[in-house]
């Protein structure tokens, strides 16, 4: 069927462990990842134009934005075009993977509306970041190399609550940490090897953890920061936090982990 409009959910992503295993010749660091979709997510219309664009909540974006990064590949590897419009679910600077979650929808449009292979997509994924890959998947999957290397894998359905006190520093800067002082010892199975820069550079994130840890001692930072997340029994547990915990949040949200990443409305 020729499809010129699309309208999509796009999912946010907990990582439930995230180790670094080496840098590569070239400074990217290599990951060993377990990852889950969660039901936080984006909302992403594209249809046919002939200039591409996108508009994030009412406002145009830029060319660092991943969306459009993703976009220009697309024109430049297919010669094609989309108008996008993107509704933020998925909260800043928080590891949920957002700005992932935008490019791996804007690659599943164009896919849909111009018949594009996957295969061919995946390619061009990996160049926008190394989340993006996972993000045309999602589900529960172990992520490894510069997020290129997806092993879906099965993962019980979690009831969580992500809390975020205070934006992180950027992604690059938390690498840059990281190789200047390394990881926490790793303990449990919930490790994350960014959490020790991710803290160096705002101490202030870790509220987030202390105020977790009141309800739930299965707390850990998902990707570089800064949101925190509270694994429950129950989604009945989990709401209690939500109720209890205080609202002096960024962003704080019931969620559970669901099966899979993108999804036609």
């Amino acid at each position: 069927m020729n499809m010129e409009k699309i309208k999509i959910k796009v999912f946010a992503k907990i990582n439930l462990s995230l180790d670094i295993t080496g840098v590569r010749s070239d400074g990217y660091h290599e990951l060993d990842m377990l990852n889950t979709s969660v039901s936080i997510y984006d909302t992403i219309s594209a249809c046919k134009s002939k200039a591409s664009r996108v508009v994030m909540d009412g406002v145009e974006a830029g060319e660092n934005n991943t969306a459009v990064k993703a976009l220009k590949l697309l024109k430049e590897n297919f010669d094609i075009n989309m108008d996008v419009e993107i509704q933020k679910g998925i909260p800043f600077s928080a590891g949920l993977g957002g700005s992932s979650a935008d490019a791996s929808g804007v690659f599943f449009c164009a896919h849909k509306l111009y018949e594009l292979p996957l295969e061919d997509i995946m390619r061009l994924a990996v160049k926008v970041g190394c989340d993006v890959p996972y993000m045309l998947y999602g589900g529960g999957a172990r992520v490894q190399g510069v997020g290129e290397i997806v092993k879906p894998c099965k993962l019980p359905q979690l009831s969580l609550v992500i809390c975020q006190k205070e934006y992180g520093a950027s992604t690059k800067e938390i690498y840059s940490k990281y190789d200047e002082i390394g990881s926490y010892p790793k303990v449990g199975d919930k490790f994350n090897a960014l959490e020790k820069a991710a803290v160096a550079l705002n101490p202030n994130i870790k509220i987030a953890k202390k105020r977790l840890l009141k309800f739930t001692d299965r707390v850990f930072m998902t990707g570089s920061g800064s949101a925190y997340v509270g694994v429950f029994d129950s989604l009945e547990d989990a709401q209690k936090c939500v109720d209890e915990i205080g609202d002096d949040f960024i962003f704080k949200n019931l969620a559970f982990s669901v099966k899979g990443n993108l999804l036609l409305y």
